[in-house]
């Protein structure tokens, strides 16, 4: 077989098909200087470009929070024009979501509630001589649906100085509304409560296995003083009925809010009449709720409105149920993201399982009671840390006293039309 013949060009081997081989056929690397410059220019453009995504997404996430709380101020109004109840959307926080929720709400009847635990049993009612709150009752509205505000951003809504403190029917002071030792617990005189703080919706620190404060955690009632009112404490937008304007309305009102427990009253086996007053077999809240509040003879056992009544009825519904939420109306709220709080205030982060700054509840004490996590702090108490928290969120972020052109605002404050409820931002 013949081969094409060969010629020595310039210290190379060519043959006559065009084809080199010899000492200059292998190619030539890069350099170690060479990649050096490809992997710094590349670490360039992420530099330039991972901030630059990071305030994209940021600013995305903080347009949805705004978003999603203007319109639930307009699905709250919109709730009360269509019903012909009281509306509104009430504001509340589970860890293990971990995400502020937005849920429409209804009026449902009005629940008398005692302050003062009542003496005797059977009979007629022992409450009308006791002192009492009238509390509506408020559920999940079917029109409209639950919003979610963006991980880590927060609300938080405007308690005017000694709104935490109620009056009874007799006139006495009460505190059943922010009742975590942060807030001075349930002693209408503590000083903490005469003030004005921002408040964060504290519904998902409780012990979910216990129907009411300091009940077993097998989900029976036990023998508890049925006035203690539960940890789950939040803040609503309520609009009147019919009219579409922001309710009026200050006192405190009970939202149903069934808490994520098999831990029942009556155990797995409840009788049928046991069943009808488990909220967890409820078919529809309102109708549960409605027939809670206004059935006269809830135990069965032929006495209408008897102690046991009164009891039952608390515990199931009243404010010592932790399937239960208490609730004011607010017209001032606050959006803001809470690391930039954590930073703001001092605190070397977040706490792990609840991604905020207050503590997990305690799962093993039916009488648990929330509060802040210190550990977060090289040194401050729950008073100078609450303190704080208002400051910030008003705007005050270097802590003087006053805002003024130092400060470095990063909450967004907004107060609610009355007649529109449209929400105004307040610039600063």
């Amino acid at each position: 077989m013949k081969h094409a013949p060969s010629y020595f060009v310039d210290s190379r081997f060519v043959d006559s098909r065009g084809g080199a081989f010899g000492r200059g056929f292998a190619r030539r690397a890069f350099t170690i200087v060479e990649l050096m410059v490809v992997v710094l220019i590349g670490l360039i453009i992420l530099a330039i470009a991972v901030p630059a995504f990071q305030s994209m997404v940021y600013s995305s996430n903080r347009s949805l929070a705004v978003n999603a709380l203007a319109a639930s101020s307009q699905m709250a109004r919109d709730v009360a024009l269509s019903t012909g109840q009281d509306g509104a959307v009430v504001f509340v926080y589970d860890p293990q979501v971990g995400k502020v929720q937005i849920i429409p709400a209804v009026m449902v009847g009005t629940l008398r509630e005692k302050t003062t635990a009542a003496s005797g049993s059977g009979g007629s009612s022992a409450l009308s001589d006791s002192p009492y709150f009238d509390r509506d009752v408020f559920v999940p509205a079917s029109a409209g649906e639950t919003l979610e505000v963006p991980r880590y951003w927060m609300v938080r809504g405007y308690a005017p100085p000694r709104s935490l403190i109620d009056r009874d029917s007799a006139g006495n002071a009460a505190a059943n509304w922010y009742t975590s030792d942060v807030y001075g617990g349930t002693d209408p005189l503590a000083a903490v409560k005469t003030k004005d703080h921002w408040v964060f919706p504290e519904t998902g620190f409780f012990p979910v296995d216990a129907q009411v404060v300091g009940g077993g955690l097998d989900g029976e009632f036990g023998a508890v003083d049925t006035t203690l009112p539960t940890a789950r404490q939040s803040f609503m937008i309520r609009f009147s009925a019919r009219t579409g304007v922001v309710s009026k309305s200050t006192n405190a009102a009970l939202f149903i809010n069934p808490r994520n427990s098999r831990k029942r009253p009556y155990g797995d086996r409840p009788t049928p009449h046991e069943q009808s007053l488990r909220v967890d077999m409820a078919e529809d809240l309102g109708i549960w709720a409605s027939r809670i509040i206004n059935s006269a003879d809830l135990t069965g056992d032929g006495i209408a409105y008897g102690f046991d009544d009164l009891e039952l009825r608390d515990q199931l519904i009243g404010n010592a149920s932790n399937d239960t939420i208490l609730v004011k109306p607010v017209t001032r709220l606050a959006l803001y993201d809470e690391r930039k709080l954590g930073v703001g205030v001092g605190s070397r982060g977040l706490n792990e399982q609840t991604q905020t700054l207050y503590l997990p509840a305690d799962q093993d004490d039916a009488d648990t009671r929330i509060g802040l996590d210190l550990s977060l702090f090289s040194s401050m108490s729950e008073g100078e840390l609450l303190t704080r928290i208002d400051q910030w969120v008003d705007g005050d972020t270097n802590f003087d006293g006053v805002f003024d052109l130092d400060d470095e605002p990063e909450s967004r404050m907004y107060l609610i039309q009355p007649y529109t409820g449209q929400l105004q931002e307040v610039l600063r």
